[in-house]
Formats: structure tokens, sequence, C-alpha cells
């Protein structure tokens, strides 16, 4: 009679340690289970979403990488074209010029009808009362010396100061004494016509092709 109470009050125990405790514990494992595989696919989800991202990004940067080289190698060669068209421009058509106007200014005769042009219209434009002063190449003294003399006693241009300075290479500089500046006959017609040359020059030998 004592051992039947006793195998069913084991029965009663393990029966209450089964619903009580066994099976909810199961229950709650396997509910932590699932909300573990479900964090595990959200992160995988996750990862791969920020991979996605990371790669789109990085494609964006590399595409926007190759944009910005392909502008600056538009530049540079822009630029290296502007710059090769300046030293032509400089080497043929500046220098073209200077020694055309060098060989012109070079030639006594040419040089003395010239200033003696100049001459006459600053006379004309400062008025007989003017001062004007004429700087010629030290190098011109000898026979630009004789041929002022001469022209001095012959048209009385005694308002003309003339001196010969290292100051000038070729051509001559005139202007008005009480100014203080001169107009460049030398050096400055050179930049004068290279200014004018400049655009048919670029027309006629940078031509850009059409279409």
């Amino acid at each position: 009679m004592k051992e039947l109470t006793l195998t069913k009050t084991l029965g009663d125990i393990t029966n209450e340690l089964t619903e009580r405790v066994l099976a909810p514990a199961k229950s709650e494992s396997e509910q932590i289970l699932r909300e573990a595989q479900i964090k595990a696919k959200k992160i995988i989800a996750d990862a791969e979403r920020e991979a996605l991202n990371a790669k789109d990004m990085a494609r964006q940067e590399a595409e926007q990488v190759f944009k910005q080289m392909e502008v600056d190698l538009r530049t540079a060669a822009r630029d290296f074209i502007l710059l090769l068209q300046e030293r032509l421009e400089e080497t043929i058509a500046n220098q073209t010029v200077e020694e055309e106007i060098r060989g012109a200014l070079k030639d006594g005769e040419f040089l003395k009808k010239t200033i003696e042009i100049v001459i006459q219209e600053f006379t004309k434009l400062g008025g007989a009362e003017s001062k004007i002063e004429l700087l010629l190449p030290t190098e011109e003294r000898e026979e630009l010396g004789v041929w002022f003399i001469k022209k001095f006693h012959q048209k009385g241009l005694h308002s003309v100061n003339v001196n010969f300075t290292d100051k000038v290479s070729f051509g001559f500089k005139i202007g008005f004494e009480e100014t203080g500046t001169h107009f460049n006959f030398g050096e400055g017609l050179v930049e004068a016509f290279a200014d004018f040359c400049a655009p048919r020059f670029r027309k006629y030998f940078f031509t850009e092709k059409e279409g």
C-alpha cells in the first residue's frame, strides 16, 4: 500500500516537472532559437545591403574620379595647346615682326626719313615753342649726328634736343621734354605690330577643325 502511494507520487512529480519546467523551457528555447534566426537573417540582410551600398558608393566615387580625370586631362591638353601656340607665336610671328622692323630701322635713309616725318608731326602737335626730346642709339651717333646738324641749319629745328643713349637699342624715342614721357619707335613698334599680326597668325596657323 505504501509502495503504490510512492510510485504515484513520483509520477506526479515527473508530470509536474514536465508540464511546469521542461515544456515551458523547450517552448522558450524554441522561441529564442526563432528570434535568433530572425536576428541572424536581419544581420545578414543588413550586411548584404551595406555591402551593396558600399559597392555602389565605391562605383560612384570611381566614376567621379574618372570624370574628374577626364576634365583634368582636357584642361591640361588645352593649356598645353595654348602654351604651344603662344611659344610658336613668339618664335615665328613676333620674331619675324621684330626682325623686319629692326631691319627697316637699321636702314639709315629709312630711319632719317621716319625721324624727319615724326618731328614734323610733333612740332605741329606741340607748337613751335615746345621742346622736343629725341633719343637715339649711341651706335648711330656718327651717321645721324652729322645729318642732324645739317637739318638744323636747313630747317631751323632748334626746338629739338637730340641725345644718343645706350638705352635705345634700335629705332628712336621721342617726346616733349616737359612731360618726361617718350613714344617708343623701336620696341614699341615691335609690340604694336606683333599685337596687330597675332590674331591673323592664329587665324591661319591655328584654325580649328569644323564639325
